[in-house]
């Protein structure tokens, strides 16, 4: 049974096609590295979402999908920084705007979901402030209408008690309850992206069961980047997905055409590694060797080294392109599923 097959019933249609709400073009990422060139993150991505629409960006960990949302946010960890490309939301160009620009653009127009709360909450401040100081910052409101919002957000997102949840500090909430308050967060503006980095990861399986109804039920309509390493979550949640690999795009398609058909060697291995609860005692293929570093060079094909169809040609880099109806990065995509 597939992943596909296994989540059939809730998945969502792909959306008709709608209005263009975020273009990102050929994005480079790049931090320093002594005596070197610098090492790219994220090297060369391109990304459209439309309006109702919820991309799912996948691959193992340091394969630049965080830092995707963090350019997206314009908060790239120094010495990081953005060196080539365009990020466009509704048609306005984002990634070169001012400090004092950008801040109006983050939490009002893309708001984020971090992958752990007790970073992404102020552990001495109560939630109401936290949710307060977003609408306040952003909308020409009251006080009193600001604690109204802050209310309806909590309430939107599940949480008992919301009125009291109010002056409750994040470290007397659950980890459940901690991570409904980011997503509130996220959504108090009525923001025209969300970005979701790994929402469910740090909680345990009952919990992200929730949340993941939670985004189902709440989120289903919203334009949603969600950045996952868990290709079940993507599968449950996602109408496209990208898959990445050394800063790079390798596949991309609808869930059901990836997951089910994946053309790029390294889409094989992932699912392949996926555990298979219908088989008894199914065998896990891992991908040998090790992605990347940042102390490594690369040249040609990223993935060439761990892949076993990997020939001379590969010592050229594949460009992302329409390889049988789909684009993939590589010099032999596969063409059946796994």
């Amino acid at each position: 049974m597939s992943i596909v097959e296994e989540v059939a019933p809730s998945a969502s249609p792909v959306p008709e096609t709608g209005e263009r709400v975020l273009r990102v073009n050929d994005l480079v990422v790049e931090f320093p590295r002594p005596d070197r060139s610098g090492f790219r993150a994220v090297n060369g991505v391109d990304i459209e979402l439309r309006r109702g629409e919820t991309l799912g960006i996948v691959g193992e960990s340091g394969s630049g999908k965080t830092m995707i949302a963090l350019s997206l946010l314009g908060i790239v960890p120094l010495p990081g920084k953005i060196i080539e490309g365009t990020i466009s939301l509704r048609g306005r160009r984002i990634d070169n705007l001012p400090p004092r620009e950008i801040r109006k653009v983050r939490g009002n127009d893309i708001g984020i979901v971090f992958q752990d709360p007790m970073t992404g909450l102020n552990p001495v401040r109560t939630v109401g402030s936290q949710l307060m100081e977003s609408a306040l910052r952003h909308n020409n409101l009251s006080r009193r209408e600001a604690e109204e919002r802050a209310f309806k957000a909590l309430d939107d997102v599940g949480i008992p008690a919301a009125r009291e949840r109010l002056k409750a500090y994040p470290h007397e909430l659950s980890g459940g309850l901690r991570q409904r308050v980011m997503i509130a967060l996220a959504l108090i503006n009525h923001p025209s992206v969300i970005v979701a980095d790994e929402p469910t990861t740090a909680l345990d399986a009952t919990i992200q069961a929730q949340i993941l109804d939670l985004f189902r039920l709440r989120l289903a309509r919203s334009t949603m980047i969600l950045i996952t390493h868990d290709l079940g979550v993507a599968a449950e949640i996602c109408d496209r997905i990208a898959v990445m690999y050394a800063g790079r795009i390798v596949e991309t398609g609808t869930i059901e055409d990836v997951l089910s058909n994946p053309r790029h060697p390294y889409t094989v291995g992932l699912l392949a590694a996926v555990p298979k609860f219908d088989v008894r005692r199914p065998k896990l293929v891992p991908i040998p060797g090790q992605p990347p570093t940042a102390d490594d060079v690369v040249r040609g094909c990223a993935f060439s080294p761990r892949c076993s169809f990997a020939t001379p040609e590969c010592e050229e880099r594949p460009l992302l392109e329409d390889r049988g109806g789909r684009p993939v990065a590589c010099w032999h995509p596969r063409g059946s599923g796994v």
